[in-house]
């Protein structure tokens, strides 16, 4: 008997780690790819803390991701501390969040949805920006703002997807992305 409440505990105990995360986890996820040499990434900088600020709460999580093969560790560190992002940065050395979906400029965001692991929306942030080095006097729509609401608040998104304004990620060839240092460690 004594024997039989040891194993269930120990399962109970066992599960509730996965349970107190399932409910952590966020319901969704915006990939912001962002690269530290991008003008247009650091005039970002600004509306992506006030996004973070009103949105960023339980139900969201932002990731600040960065994809260039130029980029590391250390430059990430400084532009985060440099523009005072309050989100975590992940460096995509191997390309594979950028190519999952097939981003190709900085800044781009990808709004998913954790549970259905489904895009909801894709594209820029805002239409600031309507030409390389050209932007408009007063930016008329702000799709990545218009989601967010539309999500928090239960209604279909209004827009899945944009074309975005930004500088090139420049893409990694294979023998980059296949190199031995890009691969992960095996577990010993």
């Amino acid at each position: 008997m004594k024997l039989t409440y040891l194993f269930c505990l120990l399962a109970t105990l066992s599960i509730l780690p996965q349970v107190y995360a399932a409910e952590d986890e966020p319901q969704y996820r915006v990939y912001v790819f962002l690269s530290e040499e991008c003008i247009i990434s650091q005039s970002y900088a600004l509306e992506l803390r006030q996004l973070h600020q009103e949105y960023g709460a339980s139900q969201f999580e932002f990731v600040g991701v960065f994809s260039n093969p130029a980029s590391n560790p250390s430059k990430m560190a400084a532009f985060k501390e440099k523009y005072n992002f309050p989100f975590p940065f992940q460096h995509d050395r191997r390309q594979e969040i950028m190519d999952r979906f097939s981003v190709e400029f900085t800044p781009e965001v990808v709004v998913l949805d954790v549970s259905t692991d489904a895009v909801l929306y894709q594209g820029r942030i805002d239409n600031t920006f309507y030409r390389v080095g050209r932007r408009r006097r007063v930016t008329t729509t702000s799709e990545l703002t218009d989601v967010l609401a539309a999500l928090r608040s239960g209604q279909e998104v209004p827009i899945s997807s944009t074309p975005t304004v930004g500088c090139i990620i420049t893409p990694a060839g294979d023998w980059i992305k296949n190199a031995p240092m890009c691969q992960p460690t095996p577990e010993q």
